[in-house]
């Protein structure tokens, strides 16, 4: 966690392979040691002491520790902001507030140890009040996003758990002899909070879109008696708000849930209904996935000879099937199709997927019929029924993955 966040934070440029080794050192040697030491020598007895000699070890010498270096990192960062005058990227927030949940759990089991330990009772005392500032800078960064862009679920539950949080280190900062129940009590209060009721997180984030929607229509005129009036001559980063807008609603909820938009509006309505077609940042990744609303079921194979259950874009040396003097072969994002030698047949299957996307742009779930691709020619008939397609849209849409299986009927 801590390599990770230098390597965020400050563009450390770690690469990889240091987390994989780090990982396998701690989970295949540090972690089983850790967790064998307290179990006790064969033929002693097993002493059951107050508070488990493991938790107690792992608190105080690694996680306290990890903890303060954390701390001392974010620090820095928010000195670099003050310095610098650039407000902190997106992920700082959920940085902070991964940071605050643990430490508000770290203290909740630490609590039992302050009376009997010296460290313990440092932390306990110092490290709720260390933690608040951070707690409102994460807060302004998440207040300039929301006046921004809106709450979004995402948004919402990073808001109210860095509230929880902060309430919980004010409640330990504060209180001499806190009881732990309070903190156990007031979690469960505000997860049900978060989940039911106007007040949702589900309620909110539509309610906040569609005004965050109204306000960039009315901006630029486009919203007339609460109809819209298509228009291209817009700021380009408001066709891109506009578009992410509509394909929250399209990802998360439903259309019909984004009320400015006319009944039985689709993605592909984009352009007719807006003035322009979907738009994405010129800084920005946008990937897609397609996938069968349902998993295809009985199939009528009678029309074809042959079935190749799955072809993956994973299998880096392509696939090749030979079966009689059929032979198929799949590399490159291409097929080619042969029989005694001779080619009968070439598709390049991303350029398939690709026709799949284009005719249904922010949709993920598609009809069965919609994930098939069908060609003929005077040698053989052939089906491709795509399970996955995954791609990047910068400009030109691309395909990164595919899996899919292919009916063959061979003339």
């Amino acid at each position: 966690a801590i390599l990770f966040t230098i390597n965020t934070l400050f563009a450390a440029d770690i690469p990889n392979e240091v987390y994989l080794d780090l990982w396998l050192i701690v989970a295949g040697i540090f972690a089983p040691a850790c967790f064998l030491a307290g179990f006790p020598a064969y033929g002693e007895d097993n002493k059951n002491d107050e508070y488990p000699k493991f938790l107690q070890g792992l608190l105080l010498y690694i996680v306290m520790p990890l903890l303060s270096v954390y701390t001392a990192i974010l620090y820095i960062y928010f000195l670099k902001i003050i310095i610098t005058r650039f407000w902190p990227a997106g992920i700082v927030s959920h940085l902070v507030l991964w940071y605050s949940l643990v430490s508000t759990v770290v203290i909740f089991f630490s609590y039992l140890l302050k009376e009997k330990n010296t460290r313990a009772r440092l932390f306990i005392a110092y490290f709720p009040k260390l933690i608040l500032p951070l707690m409102i800078m994460m807060f302004a960064a998440m207040g300039i996003r929301i006046s921004a862009y809106g709450i979004t679920e995402n948004r919402y539950f990073v808001l109210i758990g860095g509230l929880w949080t902060t309430g919980c280190m004010l409640y330990y900062a504060l209180k001499r002899d806190a009881m732990n129940i309070k903190i156990v009590l007031s979690l469960a209060l505000v997860a049900v909070f978060a989940v039911s009721g106007p007040w949702s997180a589900y309620s909110v984030s539509k309610y906040s879109q569609n005004m965050q929607m109204k306000k960039l229509l009315l901006r630029n005129n486009m919203l007339v008696d609460g109809e819209i009036v298509p228009s291209a001559e817009i700021p380009q980063s408001d066709k891109v708000s506009i578009s992410s807008i509509v394909q929250y609603f399209e990802r998360n909820h439903n259309l019909n849930e984004l009320h400015v938009l006319p009944q039985d509006f689709s993605m592909s309505d984009m352009e007719e209904t807006f003035g322009f077609d979907f738009a994405l940042s010129s800084t920005q990744t946008a990937y897609f996935r397609h996938h069968p609303e349902e998993t295809f079921g009985l199939l009528d194979v009678g029309d074809y000879d042959y079935f190749i259950p799955s072809f993956a874009e994973f299998q880096e040396e392509g696939t090749l099937i030979n079966k009689d003097s059929l032979s198929i072969a799949y590399e490159a994002e291409t097929l080619k199709i042969s029989k005694d030698g001779q080619l009968l047949y070439t598709k390049d299957i991303a350029e398939a997927a690709l026709d799949i996307h284009n005719a249904n742009i922010g949709k993920d779930s598609l009809k069965n019929e919609e994930m098939i691709f069908v060609d003929e020619t005077e040698h053989l008939k052939i089906m491709v029924i795509f399970q996955s397609i995954y791609g990047t849209e910068n400009g030109e849409p691309s395909i990164d993955w595919l899996d899919f299986a292919v009916l063959l009927k061979i003339y």
